[in-house]
Order: structure tokens, then C-alpha cells, then sequence
């Protein structure tokens, strides 16, 4: 399972696990979006976003990029990246939006294996 888990439960967001050391920062929230309503632009300085369709279309700009998204699938925002959706079509879209702390970069670490003769 993973650390990002929740579900949706009608209108109610239900945690199942947080990544470590998420604390109060983590959110997940579900949106209902009427046909052609915008969210954003926003930035997170120190989160990155994941949007998840359920149903109907959003349009999608990532720092300055635009493209579709369709009900089944997700996009992953970086921190620090510039973006804003809004529902496209005829019908109401609805996502779940889950914010959490950028994981940090691992540092990177030298192996060296001896091999030595018998």
C-alpha cells in the first residue's frame, strides 16, 4: 500500500497512511469543479501536488505547459512549479487533490567492493 493512501467516502476524505514525517502538512481534499471554472494559478514553495481525475476533463498549465487530463487518470506536480486547472466539457469535473511535503533528494553515496584472492 502505499504512504500516500486515502479514500473518498462522498464528500469525506479518509486518511490511510501519511509519508513520514508529514506531520499537520499533508492534505488531501476532493473538488467538484462546474464546467469551465478555473483553480489557481498557484505555487508551493516546499510541496508538490497530486491530482487525481475521477470524473469529467481538466485542462492542466504547468509553468506555462497546458494539456488535458481525463477521468481515470493523475498528474504529479513538483514544488515550486507554477500551475492552475479548470474542468473542461459540459460536465462538472471532479479530483482529489493531495498536497504533501516534497520528498528531499537522497544524497548519493560511493560503493567500493575489494575483491581480494584466497
Amino acid at each position: 500500500m502505499s504512504r500516500h493512501a486515502f479514500f473518498i467516502a462522498g464528500d469525506r476524505v479518509v486518511h490511510v497512511a501519511n509519508p513520514c514525517g508529514a506531520g499537520f502538512q499533508y492534505q488531501a481534499q476532493s473538488h467538484t469543479l462546474p464546467p469551465q471554472v478555473q483553480v489557481g494559478p498557484h505555487q508551493h514553495e516546499a510541496a508538490e501536488t497530486v491530482l487525481v481525475v475521477q470524473q469529467g476533463m481538466i485542462e492542466l498549465m504547468v509553468n506555462g505547459a497546458a494539456g488535458y487530463v481525463g477521468a481515470g487518470s493523475f498528474v504529479r506536480i513538483p514544488a515550486k512549479a507554477w500551475f492552475a486547472y479548470r474542468s473542461v466539457g459540459d460536465e462538472a469535473a471532479r479530483l482529489l487533490c493531495r498536497t504533501a511535503p516534497a520528498q528531499p533528494a537522497r544524497d548519493a553515496c560511493k560503493i567500493t567492493i575489494q575483491i581480494a584472492a584466497a
